[in-house]
């Protein structure tokens, strides 16, 4: 005889196409409270998340300098050769306000890019109007997507 976490276990290997399915469809109707969720676990788990992201990178570095130098290469093919020395005082500008707005609120800033420069369907660029500073969660909770 199956006892109860066995049997849900099985159902759940049988059934994870649909299972999947209905998930997908309850985030999309739910997105607000999915980021809502999100963002709570992130703040509850933050020193825990720092402690883990700190050893893993030092027990990684080799991963840590790769991911460093792709995203750098990424940015790089997405910076237009037409911008002008103003624009690029504006992108520092806006990598200058999130280094300040984190000094004075005490919660990490990041700049975004609103239009990911490695998104699924679009793909931004590198330029001033497609940068803004956000809070670290809230860039987090958006991930590689572009909020309409």
């Amino acid at each position: 005889m199956i006892n109860g976490k066995e049997y849900q276990r099985q159902y759940r290997i049988k059934n994870r196409e649909r299972l999947a399915a209905y998930k997908k469809a309850w985030d999309e109707q739910n997105k607000e409270k999915v980021q809502k969720n999100s963002r709570e676990r992130y703040i509850a788990k933050k020193e825990q998340i720092k402690k883990y992201t700190s050893e893993w990178k030092k027990a990684n570095p080799g991963k840590v300098i790769a991911n460093t130098t792709k995203r750098k290469k990424h940015i790089k093919l997405r910076t237009p050769k037409w911008l002008t020395a103003i624009d690029f005082e504006r992108i520092q500008n806006e990598y200058t306000l999130s280094a300040l707005l984190t000094k004075i609120t005490g919660t990490p800033w990041e700049v975004d890019h609103i239009i990911p420069l490695l998104g699924k369907t679009v793909s931004g660029l590198h330029v001033p109007s497609n940068l803004k500073a956000i809070p670290k969660t809230d860039n987090l909770a958006k991930s590689n997507k572009v909020e309409v």
